[in-house]
């Protein structure tokens, strides 16, 4: 992991929802909700009024995404109401 030093002197590129769900190939209407306040592990994201934007190569959206993984050590995070995603 890169030092704080190093960070900062980072340029991210900052995208919007489209951009993202693009990227992702996911609906806008899904990465919308994953920033809403409801969300129990929201999307990592800076708000500029009503603006949404994300760090695209950001250490926290890159981990963000890590933890969707779904492997045999955490099957229970691929499960919706009971049911396996297949």
């Amino acid at each position: 992991m890169p030092d704080t030093d190093t960070l900062k002197r980072i340029q991210f590129e900052f995208i919007d929802c489209p951009e993202l769900a693009a990227r992702w190939k996911l609906p806008v209407s899904w990465i919308r909700e994953q920033v809403r306040s409801r969300s129990t592990d929201p999307l990592p994201h800076i708000r500029f009024g009503k603006y949404v934007r994300f760090r695209w190569g950001s250490p926290e959206l890159e981990e963000w995404a890590e933890r969707r993984i779904i492997t045999a050590s955490n099957r229970k995070a691929g499960r919706i109401l009971g049911k396996e995603i297949h």
